[in-house]
């Protein structure tokens, strides 16, 4: 029998050493999974910080982008308006002849050309359909100058120095143009209240 206690002790013995070193390594595991996760925070925390930042930029840059986009859209609307106004000033110009007060805005043209050029040896181009009415007011204005119907156009008339250095381009087309650039803010403010 004393074999068989020394077995049984051995083996209570082997039973309490097996007990203590799962408890240790329990211990043991537990206190790696404790630091483990407590190192995994930060990182995870990290990682976190990290995807929120990139996804707001990424957020901020599709925003921006997309504002970009409409503001771009609506320059483009309203350049498209504003374009559409002066087509239709250009087309309503093709029945200002008609007008009764045609003959004095062409005296006004000629006037403002002349002022800038003088009288002496000027070449006056203009319409046909505009050279009997032009003749008419240079001799009511005791000028003489060389006409020269070539062009054609809405009205109006451009006229030369006598040697071809200097122009005044005073047709209805090109005041329309140059109106078209020089009010083109004031004109956006009225279409469009800016």
């Amino acid at each position: 029998m004393a074999i068989e206690d020394l077995i049984k002790a051995v083996e209570v013995s082997g039973q309490e050493r097996i007990s203590e070193i799962q408890e240790r390594s329990r211990a043991e595991a537990d206190e790696i999974i404790r630091d483990a996760q407590s190192k995994d925070l930060p990182i995870k925390n990290q990682f976190m910080e990290d995807a929120t930042l990139s996804v707001a930029i990424e957020r901020n840059k599709l925003l921006s982008a997309a504002r970009e986009k409409s503001r771009m859209e609506v320059i483009k609307a309203k350049n498209e308006v504003f374009e559409r106004v002066f087509e239709d000033a250009a087309a309503n110009l093709g029945s200002i002849r008609q007008h009764p007060e045609y003959r004095g805005i062409l005296k006004v043209l000629l006037d403002e050309a002349l002022r800038d050029l003088g009288i002496d040896g000027v070449v006056i181009h203009l319409d046909k359909r505009d050279e009997q009415i032009l003749k008419n007011i240079l001799s009511e204005l005791n000028i003489s100058a060389e006409v020269v119907a070539d062009l054609t156009t809405a009205g109006g008339l451009n006229v030369y120095s006598h040697d071809e250095r200097f122009v005044v381009f005073n047709t209805l087309e090109s005041r329309l143009k140059k109106a078209k650039e020089i009010y083109r803010p004031d004109i956006f403010s009225i279409l469009f209240g800016e």
